[in-house]
């Protein structure tokens, strides 16, 4: 496996280089962050995946103790389990700054605390190495457009980038329907973009979840 993992470089382009600020939704982001470890570690040979199901495979671990520790719960769950019960069992904020930190450790980001009006807490990350992240935007948008062949990390990492919304930074110069269009047909030839299907469905189900919430509190505030 590389040592960036797919979720390290959805990371990377999800914060914006010139703010070190998200660019989606928390809550999105969070649920594309498990989509992203499922597409490593079945790319991995470590989970399987049947009927959106997931299921254990080969138990060596990977040496990253994020994918490490969720292969372990797949693994010691009774029965297969649905991508979209791991999403919604699995995401939250505490996973997502775990992640980023593994990010920054592995040279990805770097990462600057601060407060804003001398008061509140903000956290920036940007790209740790120039022009990483403008490389990385290239060779989606080489697979996108199907100028080179789709490898199923690319593809993985496309359909995330349609999950959480981020699509629309990337890839300005397209018209959102047909950059829709673009990544749908990408996913369609691939097993690892099929899954990521289930990971877009929780991650609408999660953020109108979120919505409704913060409806409800308004209204009884």
């Amino acid at each position: 496996m590389p040592k960036t993992t797919i979720a390290e470089e959805l990371l990377l382009l999800c914060y914006d280089p010139g703010t070190g600020r998200p660019l989606v939704d928390s809550t999105r982001l969070t649920c594309g962050l498990v989509g992203a470890m499922v597409a490593d570690l079945a790319l991995a040979g470590r989970l399987g995946i049947d009927a959106e199901r997931l299921y254990p495979l080969d138990g060596a671990p990977m040496g990253d103790p994020q994918l490490d520790g969720f292969a372990a719960r797949v693994a010691a769950e009774p029965r297969p389990r649905k991508i979209k019960w791991w999403v919604t069992k699995v995401q939250n904020a505490r996973l997502r700054k775990a992640l980023l930190g593994g990010a920054v450790a592995h040279g990805v980001l770097t990462h600057q605390a601060r407060r804003a009006l001398g008061i509140f807490p903000m956290n920036d990350y940007r790209p740790a190495q120039p022009g990483q992240r403008d490389d990385l935007v290239l060779r989606l948008g080489s697979v996108l457009r199907q100028e080179h062949p789709a490898d199923s990390r690319s593809v993985a990492l496309l359909a995330l980038c349609g999950a959480v919304r981020v699509d629309r930074k990337l890839f300005r110069e397209l018209p959102q329907g047909e950059r829709r269009r673009m990544i749908k047909a990408v996913m369609a030839g691939d097993e690892i973009g099929r899954a990521v299907k289930s990971v877009i469905q929780s991650i609408e189900a999660a953020t109108a979840a979120a919505a409704s919430a913060g409806s409800a509190g308004a209204a009884g505030s």
